[in-house]
């Protein structure tokens, strides 16, 4: 066989099977490869994730999610990302401080509502 042979019913075979996407990650990741300049006002941002350079992207960034369900590429070194980013965190450690009053309460009825005196106490 010739080597034009033996590369064209290489690449048919290849082509019959199906690519596996779980080899490339999730199919709905698109990695940012370039950021945007202009500062995003913060009432339209609802969310947050990282990028890392290490595992599948090849910049390290921040991706914004929007409310109207846009992604924004940035770079965490712009001082509007650093000021975003800290008022995100901000208002995560106040949902998760009100989450562990409201358990600590809700607790607390519980163990007021129920009898104290358990039929294996010894008093």
């Amino acid at each position: 066989m010739s080597l034009a042979a033996i590369t064209l019913v290489s690449s048919v075979l290849l082509n019959l099977f199906p690519q596996t996407p779980e080899a490339y990650g999730p199919l709905n990741f698109a990695c940012c490869v370039k950021y945007t300049r202009k500062p995003v006002p913060f009432a339209v941002i609802k969310g947050f994730i990282e990028q890392s350079s290490i595992e599948v992207c090849r910049i390290d960034a921040i991706i914004f999610f929007t409310r109207n369900n846009k992604k924004i590429c940035a770079s965490v070194r712009d001082r509007w990302v650093k000021a975003a980013l800290g008022r995100l965190r901000s208002k995560i450690a106040k949902l998760e401080s009100k989450a562990s009053q409201h358990m600590t309460r809700a607790g607390e009825k519980r163990v007021n509502e129920t009898n104290t005196h358990s039929p294996w106490s010894f008093e």
